[in-house]
């Protein structure tokens, strides 16, 4: 769920999701441009926790928050509360179709296939199964789904629809925090969530390190989950204060965090299709050439999703 409509935004959380889109691209473009990735700056390496494992279940998280903003922004409009799940069951429906597309036609093949946007879409749709479930039943979900998962799923949680139940859990837990964000609630109640959530995580962390759980963000490990929805719901605290602390955000950043689906969709067309599909043969670049060929073509997403959006066209699923 990639915004919260037209009502006036949360400038703390698109600055979250900007990020978190944005890691997950600068990630992705250096697989692309790199002829060696630094080892510092690689992601999904097994049992290894690089810092750009991150971004992506940061993002997960964020889709239940923004449910949460959705679903409230709805029924205040006067929608029935079981037409507002409908409805954002069916957005997530058409995230994952989209998810689908995109990543069949980058392999030339009508069999559907599984990856980032289809994970999102899932989650959300698990989220929005309880989303009018007390706090209680949707936290005992959570922690059920990562001691089910608690050394991993059986497959890769971005390429198999098993095992991206493994990453539900974030999207709950920013389901329970986005909770602190509606009705008139004050600071403290998502000062209050949010600590709950990040503490609850590290707590799971070490439990599931003290049992030999490695961080493995591939297959959702239960200590990557957790630390990382940790980390998720420190990220939107920080946020949160210094927007409440009066720092003002970059316009752009606020413009690409309200317009991350269609920065997603446009490294599609703009990196993954050209050198999958037209240059498939090309050699990759050496370190220096190619981080500068990473960063550009960063650049140049940004803009023109802020032009796109500024021109009425957006993802707004």
């Amino acid at each position: 769920m990639a915004g919260e409509g037209a009502a006036p935004r949360l400038a703390f959380v698109d600055v979250c999701r900007a990020l978190a889109v944005l890691g997950m691209l600068f990630a992705n473009m250096m697989n692309v441009f790199l002829r060696r990735v630094p080892e510092v700056l690689q992601h999904n390496e097994g049992d290894v926790l690089r810092a750009f494992d991150f971004p992506a279940p940061v993002f997960q998280f964020l889709i239940g928050v923004s449910l949460v903003l959705f679903l409230h922004k709805r029924t205040a409009r006067g929608l029935a509360p079981g037409a507002a799940r409908f409805t954002a069951v069916w957005r997530f429906a058409l995230l994952a179709g989209l998810g689908i597309v995109l990543d069949s036609v980058g392999t030339l093949t009508a069999r559907p296939k599984w990856g980032v946007l289809q994970t999102l879409a899932l989650g959300g749709v698990v989220a929005t199964g309880v989303a009018q479930l007390p706090d209680g039943v949707v936290a005992a979900l959570a922690l059920g789904l990562l001691a089910l998962f608690f050394r991993g799923a059986p497959g890769e949680v971005h390429h198999n629809p098993l095992a991206a139940l493994a990453f539900a859990p974030l999207t709950l837990a920013g389901l329970l925090v986005g909770r602190g964000l509606v009705g008139g609630a004050p600071p403290r109640r998502l000062i209050g969530r949010a600590t709950a959530v990040a503490v609850t995580g590290l707590g799971w962390t070490v439990v599931a390190q003290l049992a030999g759980v490695p961080f493995n963000k591939t297959v959702g490990t239960s200590s990557f989950v957790a630390v990382a929805t940790a980390a998720s719901a420190a990220l939107l605290l920080a946020t949160a204060g210094l927007e409440g602390a009066g720092v003002g955000f970059p316009a752009w950043l606020l413009a690409v965090g309200a317009n991350a689906l269609t920065a997603w969709v446009l490294q599609y067309v703009l990196v993954y299709y050209p050198a999958w599909l037209v240059f498939p043969a090309w050699q990759r670049l050496p370190l220096f050439r190619g981080m500068a060929a990473v960063l550009a073509a960063l650049a140049a997403l940004s803009a023109l999703t802020i032009i796109l959006a500024r021109r009425g066209i957006r993802i707004p699923i």
